[in-house]
């Protein structure tokens, strides 16, 4: 499994796809899988504008997130110009087939904005974010390694200033450490920076009451069932998720881990313990659908030639988990999730290094959509492999799902059924 500071782990390159059953390679797909053709998907090949001024973009950059805005959405990432990575959006018309990027590059290769960052090059621009919703009155709320901003249209209000920063690699500047995000139905705001309490065993997050303006650092209480050597291990959140007022975070680690949940916006937290988790197992996503959350990531498989499992965890309170249903999904790691308008889960996924490596070629990966509730066996499609497998999904305003990676996109038209 390839390990990106990003949830959301893009892959390199660009490649013409081809089915993924086409591969002798066992493993790659799920048994009863189906071309993702069958489950109502329209592959629009070459349809987003490609993030970088070359032919390559590093593992866990390009588009990273698809928000639903107007009749299409905004999907917000980074675009490769040359130098650097820059801030990058791409937004879409009415049809949502196509998705550029807005603004455009303009082919800079000189002038630059000064120290520590390179100086050449595209500027980029549009809304930069590491996490981001789409509030009730169609605004956007993103956070960054700056802190919180507000855009309604092109209009940006700057909210809750912090330095939520790391130094990145040599060159690099700095890299941002929101991990997640979570907004409450009474707009309270719970935020992962990856944060701990001064002795670096519990989590912190941060906190507001007031819509943005401010944020309040809130220690999570560590779990009392940790002894003898667990109790030194810093533990950190791997997903956050809100649901009404309700907010819940999972942990990382193994065999055992932690489960915070706050029924008051995050103002107050309880802890509980999830035990017999496999071993590399990380957590890439949490969302509430059906009444249970559900908690998806990905298993990683040391056998040489073995592929990634995608792990599901399902909880009807937020607090007592057990292993959700894993029929049909076969081989894969969970990238990103989406809820359709008949509450299905639409979850997309990748498999890594699809076909042996070899000299002087990029690595192949192969793009799955599965289909489910977590409890139920999923139904699974195959989008296709190549060296830019899909890695946002987002479910429009007016039912449609749409999937993007740095190259092609899938459309699904509203009202499709889903597992049933």
């Amino acid at each position: 499994m390839r390990r990106t500071a990003s949830v959301i782990a893009a892959l390199a390159g660009a490649g013409v796809l081809f089915a993924c059953g086409s591969s002798p390679q066992s493993g790659r797909t799920g048994l009863g899988s189906i071309p993702a053709t069958d489950l109502g998907f329209v592959r629009h090949a070459d349809a987003v504008q490609w993030p970088s001024a070359s032919d390559f973009v590093p593992p866990g950059h390009g588009l990273r997130l698809l928000l639903p805005v107007g009749d299409c959405a905004r999907a917000i990432g980074d675009y490769q110009n040359g130098y650097r990575a820059v801030t990058a959006n791409w937004i879409g018309e009415p049809a949502c087939d196509r998705l550029r990027l807005d603004p455009a590059p303009d082919g800079t290769t000189s002038g630059g904005d000064g120290p520590p960052d390179a100086v050449n090059g595209w500027r980029g621009g549009g809304i930069s974010a590491q996490a981001a919703v789409v509030e009730r009155d169609g605004s956007i709320l993103a956070a960054d390694d700056a802190g919180l901003a507000r855009y309604r249209g092109e209009v940006r209000q700057e909210l809750a200033r912090a330095d939520l920063s790391t130094a990145g690699l040599e060159g690099q500047g700095s890299r941002s450490l929101v991990r997640g995000m979570a907004v409450t139905r009474s707009g309270r705001i719970v935020v992962d920076a990856g944060m701990s309490t001064k002795d670096g065993y519990a989590p912190v997050v941060l906190r507001s009451d007031d819509h943005g303006a401010s944020l309040r650092p809130v220690p999570l209480p560590s779990d009392p069932g940790l002894d003898g050597p667990e109790r030194s291990v810093r533990q950190v959140i791997s997903v956050l998720a809100a649901d009404g007022d309700t907010v819940v975070a999972l942990g990382s680690g193994f065999p055992r881990t932690s489960a915070w949940r706050s029924t008051d916006g995050g103002r107050t937290w309880s802890v509980s313990a999830v035990t017999g988790l496999p071993p590399q197992l990380m957590l890439t996503r949490l969302v509430h659908a059906g009444g249970r959350w559900v908690a998806l990531g990905g298993v990683e498989r040391s056998e040489q030639g073995a592929q990634d499992d995608t792990y599901v965890l399902t909880s009807t309170d937020g607090r007592t988990w057990r292993p959700g249903a894993t029929g049909g999904l076969g081989a894969g790691r969970a990238q990103d999730v989406t809820v359709d308008r008949s509450g299905e889960l639409i979850v997309v996924g990748v498999i890594d290094d699809s076909r042996p490596v070899e000299a002087g070629k990029r690595a192949d990966s192969c793009g799955v959509v599965w289909i489910g509730d977590g409890v139920r066996a999923w139904k699974r499609g195959e989008l296709g492999c190549g060296e830019a497998p899909p890695q946002a999904v987002t479910t429009l305003r007016d039912g449609r799902v749409l999937i993007a990676g740095n190259r092609d996109l899938w459309l699904r038209a509203a009202g499709v059924p889903g597992a049933a």
